[in-house]
């Protein structure tokens, strides 16, 4: 039996080409990836490449930032002769995004920088008909207003609803119809994996987006949050970013988020993780350790490292001693430890000696009762200094 034909396609977004993490620049670790994908676009050979907004990481991205997204564009719809549909995220300019895509179109690259009031379907064409791609870029909600000129549009679901009206009073529903968009989508009581490294889409108001608007479409192609992840329906997805941006996201797996369309338009997904050049980790306990031969040779010493320390007391230039063997580390902590029993310092304040509000401080900062030996410590240099100021 012949094994049924499906539209293949994959689903990426968040590439936020250009991201500065501390003082690193992460063009060189996003090549790394990009080498991969187009691997994956050879071996899998998918009918069309999504790219679901903030490709660059602002709106005016440096040069080599351009340079990499223009070869990895260029890569895929020539070489790899695999059409890209994209679109502007929150994090990039919208004019930026949408130069040149009437020219672009007829090569297979489909860009979408403004948004219209009446978009149309990019048609990609299989052995069982035609595929709708509906692309969204994201706009502001008083862009949103101001175009269709609706006051009652007030927050980004209002825009979205207003948006998918549109597109549904026109949509042919004798074909498979696929929406790409960016924006927190997130079904009615559930709650979706969010990260450091994801700006606010607006300030005040609300931001969420009812997954439930998405009904008429097979499949759902979302950008915004950097984990992968359902928005409440194995239709409405999120593909995460295309590498780990901030150190919340050290347990989420990055890459490719396949989605195999039937002839009926059905939809099956799976995932292809993609393998960074330096990873994103968090290592924690005391700075010998850290610095020890065999924690060191356990992992890559060249990630970027968020480190904890959980030293008691002061370190000289501790930060040097672990760039020493961690040469990208990003952020140095010190443990934060939780205030014990003595808390409360201001109880008694006046009937305490000095040196007991020393030990109620010391339990507060450090969760533990004070030594005798730093009490002792602390009553001679209070005793000094008693003796100073009665001189």
């Amino acid at each position: 039996m012949m094994e049924e034909l499906k539209v293949k396609i994959f689903h990426t977004s968040d590439w936020h080409i250009g991201k500065l993490i501390g003082n690193v620049y992460m063009t060189e670790d996003q090549a790394f990836v990009l080498e991969q994908l187009y691997d994956h676009i050879k071996r899998e050979k998918p009918d069309v490449v999504i790219i679901a907004g903030d490709l660059y990481d602002r709106g005016i991205p440096p040069v080599e930032a351009i340079e990499l997204l223009d070869n990895a564009l260029r890569t895929i719809v020539r070489d790899c002769a695999t059409p890209v549909i994209s679109l502007a995220g929150n994090h990039d300019s919208n004019e930026r995004i949408g130069f040149a895509s009437g020219l672009l179109a007829g090569s297979g690259l489909y860009m979408s920088g403004n948004l219209s009031a009446e978009i149309e379907p990019i048609v990609i064409a299989d052995a069982y008909g035609s595929v709708h791609f509906y692309s969204i870029p994201f706009a502001d909600v008083a862009v949103v207003r101001a175009l269709f000129g609706d006051t009652s549009i007030k927050s980004h679901d209002d825009a979205m609803r207003a948006i998918l009206s549109s597109i549904t009073s026109r949509i042919d529903s004798s074909v498979r119809n696929v929406c790409i968009a960016h924006g927190y989508v997130v079904k009615c009581g559930d709650e979706l994996e969010m990260s450091d490294s994801e700006r606010p889409l607006s300030i005040g108001g609300t931001e969420s987006i009812d997954a439930a608007r998405f009904a008429d479409f097979s499949y759902t192609a979302l950008g915004h949050l950097h984990s992968p992840q359902k928005a409440g329906y194995d239709h409405v997805r999120y593909a995460g970013s295309l590498l780990k941006y901030s150190f919340s996201e050290v347990r989420q797996k990055k890459g490719i988020t396949v989605v195999d369309m039937d002839g009926n338009g059905a939809v099956t997904t799976s995932f292809i993780e993609l393998k960074p050049k330096r990873d994103v980790r968090i290592i924690k306990g005391n700075l010998k350790h850290l610095i020890a031969q065999e924690t060191v040779k356990s992992a890559n010493p060249d990630d970027y490292i968020q480190a904890i320390l959980t030293d008691k007391g002061e370190l000289i230039d501790p930060l040097a001693s672990l760039r020493s063997v961690y040469p990208n580390i990003l952020e140095l902590k010190r443990e934060e430890r939780g205030a014990g029993e003595g808390g409360a310092v201001s109880d008694g304040i006046r009937n305490r000696s000095n040196t007991e509000l020393f030990a109620d401080f010391y339990d507060a900062m450090i969760g533990e009762k004070c030594p005798d030996e730093y009490l002792n410590g602390i009553k001679e240099i209070i005793a000094e200094a008693e003796r100073e100021v009665l001189a």
